[in-house]
């Protein structure tokens, strides 16, 4: 059986090195990248999802109220505001819009429009 042998043991070079820590920074430089984009997902997506909650919690609010009016609040660094209006009879409109500012400080806006109907005119 024959063996092979390395008999050249100069080692790398220093281009060899020098590509190869190129490279390196490259992929280490991309990687950065990507976890910036995941913490600016990660942030819109945890806005997004209070956003929603409060928009559902103020409508319930509002829908199991008697006579449901306009307001304003502000829950931490969530704004909220809704209107209410009577289109026709036993019918309301109610608008609700939460703002809020991002990671990079631009205003972020999610709102919903539904219809309650109630008992009295």
């Amino acid at each position: 059986m024959q063996k092979f042998r390395i008999r050249d043991r100069s080692g790398l070079t220093l281009l060899e090195v020098l590509i190869a820590i190129i490279i390196l920074s490259m992929s280490l430089l991309l990687l950065l990248n990507m976890a910036m984009v995941a913490m600016d997902g990660n942030d819109w997506s945890n806005n997004t999802t209070v956003a929603t909650q409060l928009l559902q919690e103020k409508l319930e609010q509002l829908r199991t109220s008697h006579s449901p009016t306009g307001g304003s609040d502000t829950i931490s660094d969530y704004a909220r505001a809704w209107t209410v209006s009577s289109p026709a009879n036993h019918l309301r409109r109610v608008d609700i819009r939460v703002t809020w500012e991002d990671i990079r400080n631009r205003v972020k806006v999610d709102s919903m429009t539904a219809y309650i109907k109630t008992d009295s005119v």
